[in-house]
């Protein structure tokens, strides 16, 4: 089951940390957009008590084996709220992501009726 809304996506691998007591440490999924020959890390999570150990960096590091073997030359990963997240924006640059783009959060306010 795909529960991506972009068709032009595919699967490549989703990756769990699991910590000692059993629960999630860290996860991200990669999908690969064949046509562009370009891998996207999304989402990227490393739960608080087990930031600073290098699970992130492990994970994005042989994710990124895994999306060149499987043809990818480019990667992308989204950091929202990147001027509020430092440190997951340190965590990119410091596995070779440089800035590319920056988006424009739109909201639509409720309306009433």
């Amino acid at each position: 089951m795909r529960c991506r809304p972009q068709w032009y996506l595919v699967w490549i691998h989703h990756f769990a940390v699991e910590a000692p007591d059993g629960t999630m440490a860290s996860s991200t999924i990669i999908w690969l957009d064949e046509a562009n020959k370009t891998a996207q890390f999304e989402p990227v999570g490393t739960h608080s008590d087990y930031r600073r150990l290098g699970l992130g960096r492990a994970m994005l590091l042989h994710g990124m084996h895994l999306a060149r073997a499987a043809g990818a030359t480019h990667m992308t990963v989204a950091c929202l709220g990147a001027p509020g997240h430092p440190q997951a924006r340190g965590l990119y640059y410091s596995v070779g992501f440089r800035e590319f783009t920056r988006d424009a959060p739109l909201i639509k306010a409720k309306t009433v009726g």
